[in-house]
């Protein structure tokens, strides 16, 4: 019987994944938000799943354990771990205020409601378990609404917000849940013990977690930075440390009841870490992959969850149509919390001229696309069957009516909100496109357009394409050429300005070759890891100011630039240990990235984009200075140190060949000029040289 089981659960999660795949690309054919169809498909699957043959489908439950233990980590890192910590620092106080401040007023605020309006409905609720209710329905679900501000493009800015605080206000409503849960176990007797211990213990979970979660993904990160070059053992190490640090939050808790610490905070925290410190310690060619490891685990996460809410929809206990009205109502009172928790603190935040303005459509969106998804569902599932409040009377159980609620609660926003967020998008004019981003459309199409016209003209050479095929492609691709340069210029008509904005795209692109190359120098070595993080904080903060209106910085060396605390620490650190070596590797990539910068711009100078090209010459002529600032400083230490740095140029030269052998390797193996034995052998040779540190071979 037990083997049975066995095999029928695991016949039943696999068929739930051959229903979420098929769902995904039906998703993508009908453009409708793919978590909101498989909750559709898992309720289709009820009636299904009660015919005999079909029996199955149901029989893999997602306990509570597996939820918070096995799938959260997961949903949580992956969330976190390309998220940079610049753009959360440059919003964290809208980040906090909304996670913090504005989750607690949300939870209140229902509680409050719900505990005055149950009794006019004939339902004795007591307040602590409508504020466990508001603690748990307050936590925001990012995923279908991002998946829809990624492709209508909403604004970065409103992006980070809305991912930053659905990240950190997870963390708070599951310590401000844990909190009242407690209280009601221990028997709901509410003083000003009570309340001191509720504080301490809040208060504990959110710092603690924070500061713990960071030990972790440094320790992590250093690990990695220890086993390079091992794939496989640098994907399973970023695995260990999401349920490591979850985990381990929840044992430092379980057993030190004085020091609460919760496994949400740290676990988003430590993926913070890694993603930003520790990014760069993984090896490159591994790095790559890394994202898409996590996000197929955080899709079959998403996957089970969702489905499974639609089919667990049989198996409450209460029936929905004898408690529609207290649904309704329920549904009403959390878009009105909801609406409160954001307007009345980000109203405060734009009055105080802390940060930077939040315009009220942002406002809007924040509150109109705030979905409830899989923590909600976990944490009410951890509700203990049997937990009881005092003047709890009612003929079912605390954790049936909280599960009744809180599903339709999640089911309203997935079916209305995330699904009418898109026309809210448009209705405000979030999804329109700005100067800069209209110009780079049209620099796009010109670029794209050109680029084919050549393969046309290549192949036609080359007998591909008949003279017919040929000129009629050509005119198709010359008219649109023609058509998004007359777009161009008619913008630059229209804008008074037009001047600092082309100079401002063309900086863009320059600093974007520039990381383009930096990394790829990285990817074969040729730079160590602190040295090209610390080009990369130069190039990065040359976009921040450039995006936040200023001018491109003229002069590098030695400018300071307005870092924030943490960079400046780095930067200090790593000034302060530099030595020769080190500034000539830097300023060997310099040359290098510059002299790509130089190239690229000359090309495109020579395309017609609707301007002036004078404006190519003042930026080539700004990294013609670059270049030859760090062309005269790698010569000034040639002189003094002539035998050490002929050595490191000669290591680092070789590394430029290995990416040529790599190539040719690569080449044979996809012709089958050579066996799978033969390739890993050479794979490995050439990987062993290419990830050799220069520095202590010298």
């Amino acid at each position: 019987m037990q083997e049975a089981s066995f095999l029928s659960q695991t016949l039943s999660v696999l068929s739930l994944l051959v229903f979420s795949g098929f769902s995904y690309i039906l998703s993508k054919k009908i453009n409708f938000p793919y978590t909101v169809l498989l909750v559709i498909v898992g309720i289709l699957l009820i009636p299904v799943s009660n015919l005999p043959f079909f029996a199955f489908l149901d029989d893999f439950v997602l306990t509570p354990d597996v939820l918070f233990y096995i799938f959260l980590p997961i949903l949580l890192f992956e969330s976190a771990y390309n998220i940079k910590y610049k753009q959360l620092i440059s919003n964290w106080k809208s980040i906090s205020i909304l996670s913090v401040v504005g989750l607690l007023i949300s939870s209140f605020v229902i509680a409050f409601l719900l505990f005055w309006i149950f009794p006019i409905l004939g339902l004795e609720i007591p307040f602590l378990a409508c504020l466990l209710f508001g603690s748990l329905i307050s936590a925001t679900d990012p995923v279908a609404v991002l998946s829809i501000f990624k492709k209508l493009g909403a604004p970065r800015r409103l992006t980070i917000i809305f991912e930053g605080e659905s990240l950190f206000n997870d963390g708070t409503a599951v310590a401000l849940f844990t909190v009242i849960l407690g209280i009601i176990i221990s028997g709901g007797n509410f003083d000003s013990t009570t309340f001191a211990s509720g504080v301490w213990k809040f208060a504990s979970m959110v710092f603690g977690g924070m500061i713990f979660g960071f030990l972790t993904g440094f320790i992590f990160s250093q690990v990695i930075g220890k086993v390079t070059n091992n794939e496989e053992v640098e994907i399973v190490l970023t695995m260990l440390l999401a349920h490591f640090t979850f985990i381990l939050s929840e044992l430092i808790t379980h057993f030190f009841h004085f020091l609460p610490i919760s496994g949400v905070i740290s676990t988003v925290v430590a993926s913070l870490v890694i993603g930003n410190y520790g990014r760069y310690k993984i090896t490159p060619k591994v790095e790559a992959h890394m994202q898409k490891f996590w996000e197929f685990f955080a899709f079959i996460s998403n996957s089970l969850i969702f489905i499974l809410l639609g089919l667990w929809m049989s198996k409450i206990n209460l029936n929905f149509s004898d408690f529609v009205l207290p649904i309704t109502v329920v549904i009403i009172v959390v878009m009105i919390a909801r609406a409160i928790s954001v307007y009345l603190p980000i109203f405060s935040l734009n009055k105080s001229g802390l940060e930077e303005r939040i315009p009220a459509s942002w406002m809007h969106l924040l509150s109109w696309g705030s979905l409830r998804g899989a923590l909600a569902l976990i944490m009410v599932l951890l509700i203990p069957d049997d937990l009881s409040i005092v003047g709890w009377s009612l003929p079912y159980s605390i954790k049936d009516f909280l599960l009744l609620i809180t599903i339709s609660c999640i089911c309203f926003t997935l079916f209305v909100k995330a699904v009418t967020t898109p026309f809210v998008m448009k209705f405000f004019g979030v999804d329109k496109l700005n100067k800069l981003e209209k110009f780079e459309y049209e620099e796009g199409k010109i670029l794209a357009s050109l680029k084919i016209l050549q393969k046309l003209n290549s192949s036609y050479d080359k007998g591909y394409l008949t003279f017919v095929e040929y000129d009629e492609l050509k005119d198709r691709y010359s008219a649109r050429l023609h058509e998004s340069t007359k777009e161009m210029k008619s913008l630059l008509k229209e804008d008074s300005t037009h001047e600092d904005l082309v100079k401002k795209v063309i900086s863009l692109h320059s600093l974007g070759i520039e990381k383009q190359y930096l990394k790829e120098l990285f990817y074969y070595n040729e730079i160590d890891e602190r040295s090209f993080k610390y080009i990369l904080r130069r190039i990065e903060k040359q976009i921040e100011r450039l995006e936040q209106g200023k001018e491109q910085l003229r002069k590098i060396s030695g400018a300071k630039l307005d870092y924030d605390i943490f960079t400046r620490f780095l930067v200090k650190s790593y000034l302060k240990k530099s030595n020769y070596v080190d500034c000539y590797i830097r300023n060997r990539s310099r040359v290098i990235i510059t002299r790509k910068v130089i190239k690229e711009l000359k090309n495109l100078k020579e395309i017609d984009f609707g301007f002036n090209n004078k404006y190519f010459d003042e930026i080539i002529e700004l990294y013609t200075t670059f270049n030859k600032n760090a062309e005269n400083k790698k010569t000034e230490i040639f002189k003094t140190h002539r035998a050490t740095i002929n050595a490191l140029e000669s290591r680092l030269v070789n590394k430029s060949l290995l990416k040529l052998e790599e190539k040719i390797v690569d080449d044979l193996y996809s012709k089958e000029m050579i066996t799978p034995k033969l390739y890993l052998k050479f794979i490995e040779e050439i990987e062993n040289e290419m990830y050799a540190d220069v520095k202590t071979i010298i």
